[in-house]
């Protein structure tokens, strides 16, 4: 991982909620599946077919969700990031290869760079369900905590 967006990765982990896992890298959807194997994603392999989203609403009957790993990826954005990237697995550098490319997409990385992490936030706010302005219907995270994380972490690096 580009070393400068160690701290960005930090707060989507934080944000997910897969920084409260023992390895975030093994976390799958709601946490009630550890990913065994690296192959590949889960769902790719079949190890996890995802979580259902019914707790979200009646606008979620009948939908699973398929996010794995640290940064919560799901099957269908894997798979595009996988093919473009060329990955050959699942592993922590793969997910963290992913990672920076979707920064990268999300026109997320000038924000970061010149150290206007909400802009960040906002430009990626429809990949990660839980950021701040997220129109997913999941329970985001609030802006100031996001932001006082991430002081955090820079501080640490």
């Amino acid at each position: 991982m580009i070393e400068a967006l160690a701290p960005f990765c930090s707060l989507i982990s934080h944000s997910e909620g897969t920084d409260r896992y023992p390895d975030p890298y093994r976390v799958c959807f709601e946490g009630k599946h550890t990913i065994v194997s690296f192959a590949d994603h889960p769902a790719v392999t079949g190890e996890w077919l995802g979580e259902s989203l019914d707790f979200l609403g009646p606008q979620y009957a009948g939908l699973k969700s398929t996010a794995a790993g640290r940064y919560q990826i799901n099957k269908p954005a894997w798979l595009e990031g996988q093919g473009q990237l060329q990955l050959p697995d699942f592993t922590p550098a793969s997910q963290d290869a992913w990672t920076a490319w979707r920064l990268k997409r999300a026109g997320a990385l000038p924000f970061i760079e010149s150290g206007d992490i909400t802009g960040a936030i906002y430009a990626c706010r429809n990949i990660w369900a839980s950021l701040p302005g997220s129109t997913a219907g999941q329970p985001t995270a609030q802006l100031s905590a996001l932001l006082e994380f991430y002081n955090q972490q820079e501080t640490l690096a």
